[in-house]
């Protein structure tokens, strides 16, 4: 599975990602996703794509990519939209089905759906996010012996023997 997101979508959907600079705001969220994982398993590939303001293609020759840990980062080329870019990658795939794009952007998902590309609100890949957090922190919290209490208890209520 293959997560296209579109960044600044993204990071403009929800304040966890605030910051001075816009630098920081895109920083924020790649932190996001380093820690929490949104995109589930390990096995899934992320790809964050963010529009490039400047107007000069030559400023990257192209769409500019790049790797932080393992999310591929990219920045379209000035001239075309990040939204251009999402759309080429489903488009070229040989597997458009195992794409989830993510993005609240409608232009985006109505340019990519006909080729098969799953689409995820913002707000679903944010809590999906904060759910894989809380979950692991729930399991380093709690020690074997608190868990076999805790399940011993349910059986009490739930089991009748």
């Amino acid at each position: 599975m293959r997560y296209i997101v579109d960044g600044y979508n993204v990071i403009n959907a929800s304040d966890i990602f605030k910051a001075s600079t816009l630098e920081g705001r895109r920083d924020k969220l790649f932190e996001f996703i380093n820690q929490n994982r949104p995109h589930g398993s390990f096995k899934n590939s992320i790809t964050v794509v963010f529009d490039n303001k400047s107007k000069n293609p030559y400023d990257f020759c192209g769409h500019n990519k790049s790797h932080l840990g393992n999310i591929e980062i990219i920045f379209s080329d000035g001239v075309d939209l990040a939204d251009d870019i999402i759309a080429q990658i489903v488009d070229e795939s040989s597997n458009p089905y195992e794409i989830t794009v993510v993005t609240n952007d409608k232009g985006i998902r109505r340019r990519t759906a006909p080729a098969g590309a799953k689409h995820e609100s913002v707000e679903s890949f944010l809590a999906k996010g904060f759910k894989q957090k809380n979950i692991k922190r729930a399991s380093e919290v709690l020690s074997g012996d608190v868990k076999e209490e805790i399940n011993e208890e349910f059986e009490k209520l739930w089991i009748k023997k």
